[in-house]
């Protein structure tokens, strides 16, 4: 399985994961053009999406992507502020698909059980994304400011590492609501360290840090601190704000 982030950060989130037979598109918070040119005009040959919540930078090109003939997989909570379902809830947008927390869903060689995160959205998921080919599995949280599941056997983590509380406090050019905001919705560093330190990691090969903040983050730093959470073994890596990994 690979794991691939085209753009991560609050500009702009997608990723997509291939195990050699099916391929997912995860997030769609870019401009349908940006998407296919970094996709390598091969949006044809994703299988589906997956959408964790409503905000622009995970779902901006939704709409084009339903017109594209995809199928996109998401929470209730996020179709209906997406306005994807009918005021009495009976009626569904053409190619959407409601999953639900723990929800067990199989899209070609992959299952993906979706799961609730923490975030000041209507009903926000990460997906644990298993494929049946190589037997390798990939975690997949962004947009929360904790988690309380374990994964265990997981081979790859792809979570949020969004800021340093320290340097958000310093951050004078941040207005106080934004950093309210910013610490009630998202993962800082140390939570994400001290998360890791709990899991079994035995199989896990990589652990990918995703939206990483401009002004509060940085890279280097947040690296060391993960590596310094995890096995020896496991590789640790921050996505970039564009380009492919």
């Amino acid at each position: 399985m690979t794991f691939t982030a085209l753009a991560s950060s609050s500009h702009g989130n997608a990723y997509l994961v291939d195990d050699g037979q099916t391929r997912i598109l995860v997030e769609c918070g870019l401009s349908h053009r940006k998407l296919k040119t970094l996709c390598g005009f091969t949006l044809s040959r994703v299988a589906a999406v997956l959408v964790s919540h409503e905000h622009k930078d995970h779902c901006q090109c939704v709409q084009d992507l339903l017109k594209d003939g995809l199928e996109v997989y998401m929470s209730y909570g996020t179709a209906s502020a997406l306005q994807l379902v009918s005021e009495d809830g009976e009626a569904v947008a053409e190619g959407v698909q409601l999953v639900g927390d723990r929800e067990i869903v199989e899209i070609g060689t992959f299952q993906v059980v979706p799961f609730a995160t923490f975030h000041d959205a209507l009903e926000p998921l990460g997906f644990l994304i298993s494929s049946t080919v190589d037997r390798e599995n990939l975690a997949f949280a962004t947009d929360t400011v904790n988690l309380q599941y374990r994964f265990p056997g997981v081979t790859m983590m792809a979570v949020e590492a969004n800021y340093d509380p320290q340097i958000l406090e310093r951050c004078e050019r941040i207005p106080e609501k934004v950093k309210k905001r910013i610490r009630n919705c998202h993962m800082e560093i140390g939570r994400l360290c001290d998360y890791l330190r709990q899991l079994d990691l035995s199989c896990c090969r990589a652990v990918y840090l995703l939206h990483l903040s401009d002004a509060t983050s940085h890279e280097g730093h947040f690296i060391n601190k993960v590596r310094r959470a995890v096995p020896q073994h496991v590789q640790v890596i921050a996505c970039p704000k564009e380009g492919k990994l």
